[in-house]
């Protein structure tokens, strides 16, 4: 990621986070005036990925990325929920309109797998059908549906196992690769943090799962400090058996 508009960029008190990506940097820009409006901090970011756009697609890849304080977040969704709700033509020539009610309600009902944009013309749409959904139910299906997200994921034992054996073979074949690999991948596992749409962090893993990252982030550790003893001594071994012969001929010429 190459940081653009560095002017724009204001270090106050707060972690910045990932936001919103977008596939046209004139979307981004725009998205970042309405920031800067309100004199909201954050971070305009030129995507720049490995993979050629000719292989995976233009439309694939992300243009650029927005981060905004974690604290912001709850802002920027009422600055865009008001903005949406201020611009009828918006809410007209929208595709949702296409949706029946059934479509609908199902986007309301889980507004984190949304953007606010489009929550609140679903719920607008569904208003001028004759289904009024208040505000208040939004924010009590998103309060559910986050603190289950907060719960984390169970993560699948078969790749636990996989990596408590990468730092047990890196370990005895002294293989800096592989215990760097299970280690990097145990404090992933134990350590790891996902933010949800009302910039609240929270462990992307349950505990158990992040328990057994812990046991592997460690055992890497203890692997890596048993094969340098290994080392070590296998060194200082080699150093006596080349020493012990050039001693003994030295004995034999003085007598």
């Amino acid at each position: 990621m190459d940081l653009i508009d560095d002017q724009h960029i204001r270090e106050m008190s707060g972690s910045f986070e990932f936001y919103r990506d977008f596939h046209s940097m004139e979307h981004a820009k725009a998205f970042a005036k309405m920031l800067d409006d309100h004199r909201i901090p954050y971070k305009l970011e030129n995507s720049r990925t490995l993979l050629d756009a000719a292989i995976v697609g233009h439309g694939l890849v992300p243009t650029a990325l927005i981060k905004i304080r974690s604290l912001d977040f709850k802002r920027v969704n009422d600055l865009l929920r008001e903005k949406v709700l201020n611009d009828p033509d918006y809410i007209e020539g929208h595709y949702l309109h296409d949706l029946d009610d059934k479509e609908l309600i199902a986007i309301v009902r889980k507004p984190t797998d949304w953007n606010v944009e489009d929550v609140t013309v679903a719920r607008t749409i569904l208003n001028q059908r004759g289904i009024p959904i208040p505000k208040e139910h939004i924010e009590d299906f998103t309060k559910k549906i986050n603190a289950e997200l907060h719960k984390g994921r169970k993560a699948h034992l078969g790749w636990l196992f996989i990596y408590l054996a990468l730092v047990l073979v890196g370990g005895l074949l002294i293989n800096p690769l592989f215990l760097l690999g299970g280690i990097g991948m145990g404090w992933y596992y134990w350590q790891d943090k996902t933010i949800d749409n009302q910039g609240v962090k929270y462990f992307t893993f349950e505990k158990q799962s992040r328990f057994y990252g812990k046991i592997i982030f460690y055992i890497g550790w203890i692997s890596i400090l048993l094969g340098a003893v290994l080392v070590y001594k296998n060194s200082i071994s080699k150093t006596l058996s080349i020493s012990q012969p050039t001693q003994h001929f030295q004995v034999e010429s003085v007598v």
